[in-house]
């Protein structure tokens, strides 16, 4: 190759670039598409030996193994790197190092991104091994091996390989014969890279660790690599399998919220007053959003919030139409809103009455949406208060992001009360 570069360094440092060019397509593929597509991977491999020759690197022995290990990195790189900011910008709207490190303390995320990596390795590495086929032609085109062995199979060549394996009567696969039965009859270098090229390629085959000539294999090698692609692929899916068990068992799958008893021994909970109308308890490690404050409504959020935003669970209260006898009115008004005109993206909903620590009724709404660009649940706390309600509101799409974002619900909710009794606001 004209105008070498004798510097590798330089050369290597270029393909990485080029290969992390090339994951751009895996990358947003992942993230708005959904799917790891391993036809991409041959683009790593292909942008990787770009970048190599734009750099004029010596072609040689080595370079398979740079762009393999370049490529393998690059795509080790855009999936624990890139594609976790990348869904982190998507769901939260914020990137950068923060972004990456809320992402890896998110343990259902950990599970997600190390599953998919290892089925990126290996998708990675089928789809690059055919430019690294044609990359061991290019180190050397005159070599008697790389036009032997990196070339298609031929029925001139097939037939001298037949002929070796008729002469020890080696032509089904009942008659396989030993590697030792086979070696005195491949008398030539040639012979012996025959073999194995043929080997590769599906025609001669073994069976009980033995060796036979298939002219069908020879005859029809599309239908020959099928079976082979669908050996690999079942051993891959084999292997896949293995590996996503050996992830669920070895990561184990906790709950984002801690017990409520433990919680409360870790965190010293602080009264809080609003308009000396209602009362509540907050976690100390929460902190509340002034610049959010609405009449009658008060936000609180994590006092180091990672997510990007503010307000994970609102308090609130208001009026009623409703005496302090008619709690079942206002239970079936809210039902009538929630559960019977429910909207058309709601997938679940559940309700349930309990009582707090200050015996108030309080009725609780979970209600799940499907909706594609903002799937979440909702919690609501209805504290009945005759002319006057509580609101305690969470919802999981941002709180997934913090613990025990439930737990300070609980907390809010166990003791809510109203300071004047009922309330005509």
């Amino acid at each position: 190759m004209e105008g070498k570069n004798n510097n590798r360094l330089i050369a290597i440092i270029c393909s990485l670039i080029g290969a992390l060019i090339g994951t751009i397509p895996w990358v947003l593929l992942y993230v708005y598409g959904n799917m790891i597509v391993a036809i991409l991977a041959v683009i790593v491999a292909f942008m990787a030996l770009k970048g190599y020759n734009l750099a004029k690197g010596k072609m040689d022995k080595y370079t398979p193994k740079i762009i393999a290990v370049v490529s393998l990195t690059s795509i080790s790189i855009a999936t624990l790197v890139f594609i976790p900011m990348l869904l982190m910008l998507k769901e939260t709207g914020i990137t950068g190092i923060d972004a990456l490190s809320s992402f890896y303390e998110i343990e259902e995320y950990q599970r997600a991104i190390l599953g998919d990596y290892i089925i990126s390795l290996l998708f990675a590495i089928l789809g690059i091994s055919g430019v690294i086929s044609s990359i061991r032609n290019e180190v050397d085109p005159g070599n008697k091996r790389n036009l032997i062995m990196y070339t298609n199979i031929n029925q001139e060549e097939g037939n001298k390989v037949k002929a070796i394996f008729e002469k020890v009567d080696a032509l089904e696969k009942y008659n396989a014969k030993s590697k030792g039965e086979i070696n005195p009859f491949l008398e030539t270098e040639e012979d012996q890279l025959l073999f194995l090229k043929y080997l590769n390629h599906g025609v001669i085959k073994r069976y009980k660790g033995k060796y036979y000539f298939s002219e069908y294999a020879l005859n029809s090698p599309v239908k020959s690599n099928l079976k082979k692609f669908f050996k690999i692929a079942l051993y891959t899916f084999i292997i896949m399998s293995v590996i996503y068990i050996l992830i669920i068992l070895l990561i184990p799958d906790n709950d984002s919220s801690n017990n409520y008893e433990e919680y409360q021994e870790k965190v010293e909970n602080k009264e809080v007053i609003q308009d000396d109308i209602i009362k509540y308890k907050v976690p100390s490690n929460w902190v509340e959003v002034p610049k959010l404050r609405k009449e009658r409504i008060y936000y609180y959020t994590p006092d180091i919030d990672k997510t990007g935003y503010n307000g994970i669970i609102s308090v609130s209260y208001g009026t009623t139409d409703y005496e302090s006898d008619e709690y079942d009115l206002f239970k079936k008004a809210l039902v009538n809103t929630y559960i019977d005109n429910k909207d058309e993206d709601v997938i679940d909903t559940k309700m349930n009455e309990i009582k707090n620590s200050k015996d108030y009724k309080i009725i609780e709404f979970i209600i799940k949406y499907d909706d594609p660009t903002f799937p979440c649940t909702e919690y609501m706390y209805y504290v009945f208060n005759g002319k006057s309600y509580g609101l305690v509101y969470l919802t999981d799409y941002y709180s997934k992001y913090v613990k025990n974002t439930k737990d300070v619900v609980y907390t809010i909710v166990n003791d809510f009360e109203f300071i004047k009794g009922e309330q005509e606001l």
